[in-house]
C-alpha cells in the first residue's frame, strides 16, 4: 500500500510517528502488511484497480479529494482521501466477487460520487456497487445515523430500475477495527 501512496502522491514525503507532519496519507507511506495486515488488502485493492485500468481516475480522485501536497493533521483532507480508498475496495470487492466491473463517475471525474457497474451479461442488467464509508463518530447511536445516510445517499446513485449492493467502509481508530468493531459484537 506504502508504494501505491507514494506512486499515486508523490509531493507527499513519508512521515513516520512524531515527525512534524501529521498527515495520515504520509504516515500510511511509512506502513507496511506487516505493521497492519488490513493495509495488504487495501494494496491488493489498488492492484486490482490498475489491473480494471482505473488507476489513473482513481490517482486524480484522490489528489481533487486530498491535494497533491501534505494537509499537515488528521482532518477532512485524510477523511476524504480514504473515501477515495474505499472506492478502490469496492472496486477490488466488485471485481473478485461479481465480475468485470467499471467505475461510473456521477458528475465530474474528480468531485462526483462514484458507482461500480458490473454488467451481468449482453441480454442482463447488471448490478451496481455503491462505495460508501463511515467517518469517525463519538458514539453508536451516531454509527446507525451514518449507516441509514450513507445507504440513502447510495440509492440516489442508481439509475430508475437498477440493482445496488451498498459497499460500506468503517474507519478505525485501532488496528483492526477494534474500535467500532468490538461495539457491535
Amino acid at each position: 500500500m506504502a508504494e501505491w501512496l507514494q506512486t499515486l502522491l508523490p509531493e507527499i514525503l513519508p512521515a513516520g510517528w512524531g515527525a512534524n507532519d501529521s498527515c495520515w496519507l504520509a504516515f500510511m507511506m511509512t506502513r507496511e502488511s506487516e505493521h497492519n495486515p488490513p493495509f495488504y488488502w487495501l494494496g491488493r485493492a489498488l492492484d486490482e484497480v490498475e489491473v480494471g485500468g482505473a488507476i489513473e481516475v482513481l490517482g486524480a480522485r484522490l489528489v481533487a479529494a486530498h491535494g497533491a501536497r501534505t494537509c499537515g493533521g488528521r482532518g477532512e483532507a485524510d477523511e476524504r482521501a480514504q473515501d477515495v480508498l474505499t472506492e478502490a475496495c469496492a472496486y477490488a470487492w466488485a471485481v473478485t466477487r461479481l465480475g468485470t466491473a467499471t467505475f461510473e463517475v456521477v458528475g465530474e471525474v474528480e468531485h462526483a460520487p462514484v458507482r461500480i457497474s458490473v454488467p451481468l451479461s449482453d441480454t442482463q442488467n447488471g448490478v451496481y456497487v455503491l462505495p460508501r464509508r463511515l467517518w469517525p463518530v463519538n458514539s453508536l447511536q451516531r454509527v446507525m445515523t451514518s449507516i441509514g445516510e450513507q445507504t440513502a445517499a447510495a440509492a440516489n446513485l442508481l439509475p430508475e430500475g437498477a440493482h445496488g449492493i451498498v459497499y460500506l467502509d468503517c474507519w478505525h481508530q485501532q488496528q483492526y477495527a477494534q474500535n467500532l468493531g468490538y461495539r457491535l459484537e
